[in-house]
This record gives structure tokens, sequence and C-alpha cells, in this order.
């Protein structure tokens, strides 16, 4: 039977808060209790999963009062099931271009039978301030859905917490339109393309089979992702006679490209040669984590000897490297990551009643990709261009990762080789991506022997060759079967980045044998197997800008000594702890430097203005605040020195009080 195809509705929607509203991150910082979420930028974000649970309680609002023009089936069409299929609606989070102020709220419990303040139940929460503007895209891939979703849109009122005592009231507005649609790429010529992906949301992409409170994500795309993205792309597109082009593509792994956008023409995996010195401690007395960290300096590479005097730090699985053109430098660096806390919220017919916290470890927003696909031919190679042009020109989204993320294909360019140059009897094989091999009982093998190498390769080994240096650790390899809803059974892989030093005279002959393999072992389809030959990128140690052991100053830590510094300097009978908070909410919610300046001027003039209430404040005469502020040139840091100076005098006011 034949997928009928279905023409997605694009949507745009903006919400302008008309009250102070919270979406929280479950954390806080310093004194406030509750910070807003926030996006890489910086800016207040409504997350997606908040405002399509918000969707899914208006519908179940709907149901509950009886409403014939709904039901829970249709409800899971449009929104998903927890654990099950996808809806019909994916959508963007909502957010602000706007440089947005907050506002800080306090607020207490009231004793029992009584209006006083009960001990101990003063919290902070952090509030975008009414009049924001949000921006979100979203997408239906069934548009007889519309009427449905505009009735639960049309429900919603209030976004964030405390909606039920009249926080977040909102309005909404929402118009059709399309994606912009880019000019179809011409220069695609050869077996090879360059994709370049770049997420709409923060990617969730499981690193492990059996997740625990926090859920690990990979900071790449595995190609068995990015492939099984493909398909069901084409599957809903109604263009499953396509599926049999995937039997002559093998999609390679989408590395993180750095930020912001940066052209790049290789990116790799940071093999497991590249070591660095542990950061040295001022005090040798302390261990080298006690202090401030201090540049890496990177060892030699592999083939290099060099014995340390401690043990070097291997790379961290997130690191990777990258160049421009084929003689620049390398560039190491790590993708913006974070870890997001989740509340699990039961459902109405649920006998759960507490809801579920558990952490997602997510890639940032905005993140640039770069996959390579290989075909076996280049009709093979024009055939995809043809079937996925709608996706390849920016006119669609792929879903990827847990809960099927939105993210669209930036650009597409025909990828080229890097100049082959000769290669000694002395070389490195590098892997780029994790390989996955058995042995003659079908176990997976944790590592290589040159025997092997070479029945790969087709050549015949010969006396003298060896494999003289080796750094490998294996990677288990897990996946999820979209069709059966089942977990894939785990694998043992080899990681990327694994390197063998090889030598021996003629040896040269298996490494041109083995570059025209392109991969190695099992399922290189996926991209897993594949390679580099005598690619090392670092050779010479690197040094770092200030001298070696010198701990790096952390900004945070220099703010926060000034102002304990200048709490120390507070006269006796200085301001009240209501007064410090006071001083502290203000601080944070200024926009610029005006506002700043007329806070710290209202401060000066309360001992004439306030003979009782002012009084207090003539104690921060002695400080000097303004020329202290005025040396710093961030705003942020401006706000955050007063926020620091009035933590370190919260304890005293506290003792004063008491």
């Amino acid at each position: 039977m034949t997928e009928v195809a279905k023409t997605p509705l694009f949507i745009r929607l903006d919400v302008e808060a008309l009250e102070d509203l919270h979406t929280g991150t479950g954390t806080g910082s310093g004194d406030i209790d509750a910070l807003v979420q926030r996006d890489r930028n910086g800016r207040p974000v409504i997350r997606a999963s908040h405002f399509k649970g918000l969707l899914r309680e208006a519908g179940e609002e709907l149901i509950a009062l009886g409403t014939s023009a709904i039901d829970k089936r249709k409800l899971d069409e449009l929104l998903g099931e927890p654990g099950g299929a996808r809806g019909a609606l994916r959508m963007t989070s909502l957010r602000t271009r706007e440089e947005v102020a907050t506002l800080i709220w306090g607020s207490t419990k009231r004793v029992e039978g009584g209006r006083a303040p009960e001990e101990d139940t003063l919290r902070f929460v952090e509030h975008v301030a009414g009049g924001t503007r949000f921006t979100a895209q979203l997408r239906l891939s069934d548009q007889t859905f519309q009427p449905l979703l505009e009735r639960l849109l049309n429900r919603v009122d209030r976004i964030g917490g405390d909606r039920n005592r009249g926080s977040g009231l909102v309005k909404l507005d929402w118009q059709p339109g399309a994606l912009p649609n880019r000019e179809p790429p011409m220069d695609t010529e050869g077996p090879r393309l360059r994709l370049i992906l770049r997420n709409l949301e923060p990617l969730c992409l499981p690193a492990t089979g059996h997740p625990g409170n926090l859920i690990r994500s990979h900071s790449f795309i595995r190609g068995q992702t990015l492939r099984g993205a493909l398909i069901a792309w084409a599957i809903h597109a109604g263009r499953p006679q396509c599926l049999a082009l995937f039997g002559r593509v093998s999609v390679g792994d989408a590395l993180p490209l750095p930020y912001p956008d940066q052209a790049v023409d290789r990116v790799l995996p940071i093999p497991l040669s590249i070591l660095t010195k542990k950061p040295q401690a001022a005090n040798a007395d302390a261990p080298w984590w006690a202090e401030g960290s201090s540049e890496p300096v990177a060892f030699d590479s592999l083939g290099e000897k060099r014995e340390p005097e401690e043990k070097p730090k291997r790379p961290g699985v997130h690191e990777y490297l990258c160049r421009v053109g084929d003689t620049g430098p390398w560039l190491r660096y790590t993708p913006t990551m974070e870890v997001r806390l989740r509340n699990a919220t039961p459902k109405r017919d649920s006998k759960k009643k507490e809801a579920e916290l558990f952490s997602l470890e997510e890639i940032a927003e905005d993140t640039r990709f770069q996959a390579e696909l290989r075909f076996d031919d280049e009709p093979a190679a024009q055939d995809f261009i043809g079937v996925f042009a709608p996706l390849l020109a920016g006119c669609d989204w792929l879903a990827i990762g847990r809960g099927g993320q939105p993210a669209f294909v930036e650009s597409i360019t025909a990828a080229q080789d890097p100049p082959s140059k000769d290669v000694g009897d002395d070389w490195i094989l590098t892997l780029v991506s994790d390989l996955i091999v058995r042995g003659e009982h079908l176990g997976f093998l944790d590592g290589l022997d040159l025997g092997r190498l070479c029945q790969w390769a087709g050549v015949a080994p010969q006396d003298g060759w060896r494999i003289e240096q080796a750094l490998v650790e294996p990677e288990a390899i897990h996946g999820f079967n979209a069709v059966t809803g089942l977990r894939r059974a785990p694998a043992l892989a080899i990681r990327r980045g694994s390197c063998w030093r090889i030598t021996g005279a003629g040896s040269a002959k298996l490494a041109k044998a083995l570059r025209e393999k392109g991969a190695l072992g099992e399922r290189v389809g996926e991209g897993f197997g594949r390679f580099l030959v005598d690619a090392q990128p670092i050779r010479e140690p690197g040094r770092p800008a200030s001298e070696e052991g010198e701990p790096v100053a952390n900004r945070n830590e220099e703010l926060l000594a000034l102002a304990r510094q200048l709490a120390g300097k507070i006269a006796p009978g200085g301001p009240s702890l209501s007064q410090l908070q006071w001083l502290r909410e203000r601080a944070l919610a200024a926009r610029d430097d005006q506002d700043l300046d007329a806070l710290l001027t209202e401060i000066e003039e309360a001992p004439e203005r306030r003979r009782q209430g002012g009084q207090p404040w003539q104690a921060f005469r002695s400080l000097h605040l303004r020329q202290e502020v005025g040396k710093l040139q961030n705003l942020g840091e401006k706000r955050q020195l007063i926020s620091y100076l009035v933590q370190w005098r919260v304890p005293k006011a506290k003792e004063k009080r008491g």
C-alpha cells in the first residue's frame, strides 16, 4: 500500500506577555531560588515541551467538559503519546530577539491563621517582565489537524508557573506561512556530498541504553541517527519507493562545528593521541584541581616519544578538531552542551500523583553539524538530490534525537578528497568514526591486529611490519528501532579517535590499499568504520599563552573577592535584610547603565531624604561603590558585583535581626 503524501503546514506563533511570567529551570543561584530558562545567548526562552504541555492540558480540559469535537485519540495524534508515536505537531521553543529585563519577586508563606510571614519561607523568583514578545515556528505534518490546534491555542491564556494564582497572562497570535525557500545547490557533482545541518532546538542523543536520573548525550549526530531521520522524512513525504536508494549511500556522522558561523573545510573527532598536561596549582601542597585551571599544554602526538613527569590527560569525549584549508592551523574545541532539568508531570488518569524529576544533557540550539554522504556513483548522488529536494532547499525539517527535535539542512555541496600525500613506511591509522568488527567466533573486538588490517586491504603481510604503538578505547553502541518500538541489541565498537602507528619496510603499500577501502568493519552504510591514513593533525606540542602552571583567573571569582572586600568595609548599623534584598532586586532589574546610576544616586541621597529609613545607607558612602562599579565595562558584571556585595552582607544583617 502506497502512503499518500501530506503537505506540511507551517505556522508562525507570536506570544506577548501581558503580565510577568516565570518558566523555571528548577535551579537557583545565590539568593535567587528560581531562575528563568535561557537560551545559549542568555535570553529568556519558553521551551517547546512546556508549551506543548499547555496544549495537552487544554485538550484534556475540553475532553473533561464533554466536548464532542475532540477525543483522546485525536489529541494523541496531534501531540504524540509519551513513550509512543510522535504527533503531527512539532515546534520550536518560544524565543525573543530583544534584550529582556527580568524582575525578582519575593514571596513568603504566612503563618496559619494570620498574616505574618512564616520563618525561613522567603523565596525569590526571577520573572520575565510583562510586555516581552516571543516567537515560535510550528509544523503540522497533516493540515487536517489545523482546526483542533487552533482550538487548543485559543484556550491557552497563561504560561509558566503560578498560573492558578494569576501569573503569566499572555496573548497569542498565529498565522500560516511557509519556510523561506533557498536557491537549489548547484555545485553538487560527484559521488560525495557534504551536508551542513543546524538544529533549531537543543538535541539529546542518548549515549546509553539504560539512562538514570541524568540522560547523557552524544555531542554529535551518529550516521545511523541521521540516516534514520532521512528515511523517516521520505516515508512521511509519501516516497517510500525511494528507500532502496539507501543501499547505495553511506551516511556519515554529523560532527559539530564551532559557533558562531565559521567556514570549516575539515572536522574530525580529536585523536586519542593528543594528550594534555594536567593543570598545575600555584601551591605545591594542593592538588591541581584545588585552584584555577591553567591552559592545557599539548604533548607530542603519537610517534613522538616523551616520558612525562605525571600521567597526562587523554582528550574528552566531546572534543573535536577542525581546520580551514589544507595548510591552516587546527582548532581544538568543544561544542556547547547544557544540562536541563525536566519535570514529568503525571497524567490526569494516572495513579501516580507526584511529578518525576530527571535531567537531560543537550547540545545547544543553533549548533551547526557537518556530515559527509558517500554514494556508490554520481547517478546515485543525483537521485538522492532529486528525492530530497524540498529538504535540501530548506523547505522542511528533519526530526532528530529524543522527541524528534527540528533541524534543517543549511547547505549542501560537493565534498572533495583532501590532497593525497606520499606515505612512508612509518604511518598512523586514525579512526574518525566508531568501528564495529567481529572476530572468528562472532564476538565484538576491542582492538585490531596487523593480520586483520592486511586481510581487509587484500595485502599479504611481510616480515618486519608491526604495530609500533596503539591508543585504543571501546565504545558501546546503542540504538532504537522505530518500527518495532524496541531497543536494538547493543554492539561493542572501537571508539573514534583510536590510533595505530604502523612501521616496517614496505608498509606504505598497506597504507595505500587501506585508503582505497574508505571504511572498515560492519554497518558502513551508517557511517561506521571511517578512518584517515597518516593524518595526525598535531605534531608539535602547543604552548599556553601564559606561563606554564600559572592559574587562569575566573572572572566570577574576581568579582566575588572584590564584593567580599567591599562588604568588610561597611560600618555597623548598615542596611537591614529587606533593604539589602531591595537593592539586589533593583540592581538585577537594571536595563542599562542609566538605571544602575539612578539606583546608586538613590541610596547615596537616602540619608538626607529619609531621616529614619535612610540612615542605614550612610554606611555605603565609605565604600565608593560608584567608583568601583564605574571600573567595570560590562553591565552584567556591574549588576553581579552589587549582587555579590549583598550576598556577603546578608549574614551580618541576619545576625543583627536575630
